[in-house]
């Protein structure tokens, strides 16, 4: 049983080493404007400007967990879901940090490398200014595949 987990942990890594990364931008909460950047493993980083609730800068760290087609006819189709943390200092003197999963959906326009999404984050936020609470979070946007 060993032998097969080590087998399929290497062609795992074989396979995620032959993929590539990808760029997006999108709009959204918190960030409502910004770029992230989709490793060939799954991870992503993003960065942005949180403009709700006064100027800042923000940044999350997400794991996409899983991926796949929706297998609707004629549309490439496609949802994933993950998980991670975001963390924001607003030039108004207060930080905020989450963590939060998410689930999502992509559509591959027709005959392009570009990737249109929506996804939706829920989880528990912190903030300097009032406290500890639920967080409901979200973007839009196009991601860029190679």
């Amino acid at each position: 049983m060993r032998k097969v987990l080590i087998v399929a942990g290497l062609m795992m890594a074989l396979s995620f080493a032959s993929a590539k990364g990808y760029f997006g931008a999108f709009f959204g909460y918190p960030e409502s404007i910004g770029v992230q950047y989709t490793t060939d493993t799954g991870m992503r980083f993003s960065l942005g400007l949180p403009a709700f609730g006064g100027f800042g800068i923000a940044g999350s760290a997400d794991m996409i967990l899983g991926s796949g087609d929706l297998g609707v006819e004629n549309m490439d189709l496609s949802y994933y879901y993950g998980a991670g943390a975001s963390v924001g200092y607003y030039f108004l003197g207060f930080f905020v940090a989450n963590g939060h999963g998410l689930a999502g959906i992509e559509w591959m326009l027709p005959k392009s490398n570009i990737g249109l999404f929506t996804e939706i984050q829920l989880g528990i936020e912190y903030d300097s200014f009032s406290g500890v609470g639920p967080f409901y979070g979200g973007r839009f946007g196009a991601n860029f595949h190679q």
